[in-house]
């Protein structure tokens, strides 16, 4: 395995935890990109190796997408997966996006066929994470549910997967956004 560099780990700033994501989430396909970054594996300080701290350049009139999210919807999580000595994550995550516009029903249906890039924020912080890679980008699976009379409203719960070599946080002090900026 080699020699692996670990630095002192101490009581965490007492700052905002949250859980779930921010009310919308960040998504481009991975065939709008010039280039996708990647993190410095060479970096000094062992944590910058796991950030993107450079933007991404996407191709002429390209950028990512942001969806709303219904509050208390959207999660991720990063699962260890391998065996004893060959380990990964498997990260995995669902939001929720209510109705049935004309929009909604367009990306269903398109992104049900395509490979993507999610930057996924985190509430109270400016933090994002970065599911996919060159290696690997995120499979987004659409299931639309009109529900019943009492329930909860018709509306499509998005899961997302992605083979994740490591977690990244993407820090770079932009993001290029299709259109309008985020």
């Amino acid at each position: 395995m080699g020699t692996l560099t670990y630095q002192n780990i101490g009581t965490p700033a007492p700052v905002s935890r949250m859980g779930g994501s921010k009310q919308y989430i960040l998504i481009a396909p991975y065939d709008d990109f010039q280039t996708l970054q990647a993190p410095n594996a060479a970096a000094t300080n062992v944590a910058d190796r796991y950030k993107i701290t450079t933007a991404h350049v996407m191709k002429a009139g390209k950028g990512f997408i942001k969806m709303y999210v219904t509050p208390d919807t959207g999660k991720y999580m990063n699962e260890a997966i391998g065996g004893r000595d060959r380990k990964s994550f498997m990260g995995k995550g669902e939001f929720y996006h209510p109705g049935e516009g004309d929009e909604i029903i367009a990306f269903q249906n398109q992104a049900i066929h395509d490979r993507f890039i999610i930057l996924f924020p985190l509430p109270g912080s400016t933090e994002l994470i970065q599911i996919g890679s060159e290696e690997f980008q995120a499979l987004i699976t659409p299931a639309y549910d009109t529900t019943n009379n009492s329930g909860d409203g018709r509306g499509t719960l998005f899961s997302f997967e992605c083979f994740m070599p490591a977690i990244i946080k993407y820090t770079a002090a932009t993001v290029p956004m299709l259109g309008a900026g985020a």
